[in-house]
């Protein structure tokens, strides 16, 4: 257990007046946004979903070299790939600023997409502290007071 960022939360004001139930509760209740890779699959189907994949293809004829078939091309393959992606990567990042500049998305469609990277979390996990009980608030609070 991470008894350091336990005690920090138990120091916030919100949790003086609790009882140590009502603080564990709280606790084990709180939740954080946290930005994490996304199933490629799972961004296909939203880009199918906003009709941005048949954008993509369109703009993507054989043989064509232009710039819009090349970052369409590839936006195509990367989602096609069976692995995660980071959409905060900086190749991930410009990859979808050029498929908005040339129209490809748009910038509410990028947002949506971008959106699937947002998880949310308990804070207990996030912050290594596991499961919170009464006798973990307990302890804390002793920690806190110096005794």
């Amino acid at each position: 257990m991470n008894e350091q960022a336990l005690d920090t939360e138990l120091r916030l004001p919100q949790y003086a007046t609790m009882s140590d139930q009502q603080a564990a509760d709280a606790v084990m209740a709180k939740t954080i946004a946290v930005r994490s890779e996304v199933d490629s699959g799972t961004l296909m189907d939203a880009a199918m979903a906003l009709g941005v994949w048949e954008r993509l293809e369109a703009a993507a004829p054989p043989q064509s070299t232009d710039p819009p078939a090349r970052y369409a091309r590839t936006m195509m393959t990367r989602l096609k790939e069976t692995r995660p992606v980071n959409l905060d990567h900086p190749s991930v990042i410009a990859l979808v600023t050029n498929c908005v500049q040339y129209q490809l998305m748009t910038q509410t469609e990028a947002g949506t997409l971008n959106a699937l990277g947002d998880t949310v979390v308990r804070w207990v996990d996030y912050s290594g502290i596991g499961e919170v009980g009464v006798g973990a608030v307990i302890n804390s609070r002793r920690r806190i007071a110096g005794g």
